[in-house]
């Protein structure tokens, strides 16, 4: 039953909209004190989906793995990382024969790899705009890994934080590994000017601010893209936006406005233009880096290369100052 994305979507969303598509997905689980079967209904960016495929056969058991964790299966000479959705957000799968049969593997690429998550069906998949994507109350960022919440045909979807459990289960793929560029303040030129962030990750957030702090660099942070653009719309109005802001660097996914729309906006004003945008995201891949290119950004580095990002930043100020 393999789907690619694009069987599944098209995937006609244009850079810099500020939509997506949503391919929306559930968990069927058993409620322990009463034994009612329940549906919780999930939601992934459609542009990370590789393919939909049936449960392997084969699966083979890694040692010394977190619980979600099933093993790890072969598709196409690619070995990939099974997780269950169902076990990360610690409930009790229905394995009914009925529930079983319509189980589905979403096969994603974060930050340049492939992960499968096992899921208990597909629903549909939504055009909608990041602008209907909520930021969700903390104890469900926190303890649920949602990035986002959003009604669709009167159901509540929660947008699921991949970057979060992958990073649970690939240590590589933990930005809190990466290690602190301590030189990058000897190459910047404008010491007073700060470096804007766009960020919904409070775990993300919180590393780049430590990290820039610790490089030298002054910072400031913001949860979303809209949250960034009003900052530096204020400051612009105020008209010291040269004085005062040294770049700007954005994740992509994010409620409200998204890092492609961010970084239109900010290519289309002729003050910002000696501002460069990095876009910082698990999204850079060789499929959607035409997009970031379409705006303007000024680079894109793949998380979780916090180091990496300190060296690109450097060299878009270089090229910047000559």
């Amino acid at each position: 039953m393999a789907q690619t994305a694009g069987n599944q979507s098209k995937i006609l969303v244009e850079a810099g909209t500020n939509e997506l598509e949503i391919i929306t997905f559930f968990i069927q689980w058993l409620d322990p004190s009463s034994g009612k079967t329940n549906k919780t209904f999930y939601g992934i960016n459609a542009a990370k989906v590789r393919e939909l495929v049936a449960l392997p056969e084969k699966i083979t058991e890694t040692p010394d793995s977190p619980p979600c964790v099933e093993g790890v299966f072969m598709l196409r000479n690619h070995t990939i990382p099974l997780t269950d959705l169902c076990k990360w957000f610690k409930y009790e799968p229905d394995r009914s024969e009925e529930a079983l049969a319509k189980w589905v593997v979403v096969v994603a690429e974060i930050n340049g790899k492939p992960f499968g998550f096992i899921t208990h069906g597909v629903d549909k998949v939504h055009r909608v705009s990041w602008a209907q994507i909520l930021s969700p109350p903390e104890i469900l960022a926190d303890n649920q890994s949602i990035t986002g919440i959003c009604l669709m045909d009167d159901l509540l979807i929660q947008m699921v934080d991949f970057e979060k459990i992958t990073a649970s289960i690939d240590p590589s793929m933990d930005l809190e590994n990466a290690p602190a560029h301590e030189k990058m303040r000897q190459g910047v030129e404008d010491k007073d000017k700060m470096v804007v962030i766009a960020e919904d990750s409070s775990t993300i957030r919180h590393q780049l601010e430590l990290t820039l702090t610790r490089a030298g660099l002054n910072v400031s942070i913001h949860n979303d893209g809209l949250a960034a653009w009003e900052f530096l719309e204020k400051i612009r109005q105020e008209g010291t936006i040269a004085e005062k802001v040294l770049a700007v660097i954005t994740d992509i996914e994010m409620p409200r406005m998204d890092g492609h729309h961010l970084c239109l906006k900010i290519k289309e004003q002729s003050a910002y233009q000696d501002i460069p945008v990095i876009l910082f995201s698990s999204m850079i891949s060789d499929g959607l880096r035409n997009k970031g290119e379409t705006v303007g950004a000024d680079d894109q580095v793949t998380k979780p290369e916090l180091n990496t990002l300190f060296d690109r930043l450097q060299a878009c100020l270089d090229k910047r100052n000559k």
